[in-house]
């Protein structure tokens, strides 16, 4: 049954004290000396600010550097803070063809018909690299007439099939003949994937 008057009985003052009647006040105290602001300081031509910031180093500096300088023409691959391998850079990768990533307009008109004749490329296709069918072959399967356009343009066997090719039309036995196919381990492939197409490796799809 229910009860007819309450358990408890009511409290004759309220349990929470009323407010004081004037607010507390928080003083606020420096500590020490106050910090030192960026600045910023324009240290090119081009207007590039650069923030000077004081950074605290470790108690016990190293007296050497974590990683070794490297000898000209390796690349150095981290892999851990202390563990790193290095590969021996493709020179012929160095070798840039500039004439090739020239704009079809600044090339002579020679140029223009060892390009459109020889290798058929358009104004378009010759803008926009990889775009052209002829690129998917190395050299040595190019056509005589091809391959003489190539040469024309300053574009040995070596500097097609590096920049123009990017070797796609080696077979992994070439690769590895030549050393090439460290570099494209690095990437994921492998001779499977490489010459039976089973699959492309993950950075096939990443951007730079």
């Amino acid at each position: 049954k229910p009860t007819t008057k309450p358990t408890f009985k009511p409290t004759t003052s309220p349990t929470i004290s009323p407010p004081t009647k004037s607010p507390t006040q928080t003083t606020l105290v420096p500590s020490g000396a106050p910090t030192k602001s960026v600045s910023l300081e324009i240290t090119s031509e081009f207007s590039i600010a650069s923030a000077h910031l004081t950074k605290r180093t470790s108690s016990n500096p190293t007296t050497s550097p974590t990683l070794q300088p490297l000898d000209q023409g390796y690349a150095q691959l981290l892999q851990s803070q202390n563990n790193a391998t290095l590969i021996r850079l493709n020179p012929i990768a160095q070798n840039i063809p500039l004439k090739r990533f020239m704009e079809w307009s600044l090339l002579n008109q020679t140029e223009q018909a060892y390009a459109s004749d020889d290798l058929g490329y358009s104004q378009d296709s010759w803008n926009n690299p990889g775009n052209n069918t002829v690129e998917e072959w190395s050299f040595r399967d190019l056509y005589d007439s091809e391959a003489e356009g190539a040469l024309g343009l300053g574009l040995d066997s070596e500097a097609w099939d590096c920049h123009i090719n990017h070797y796609y039309g080696y077979w992994w036995s070439d690769l590895a003949k030549n050393g090439y196919d460290v570099y494209f381990s690095i990437l994921g492939w492998d001779e499977d994937k490489w010459d039976n197409g089973s699959s492309e490796p993950e950075t096939e799809g990443m951007e730079w």
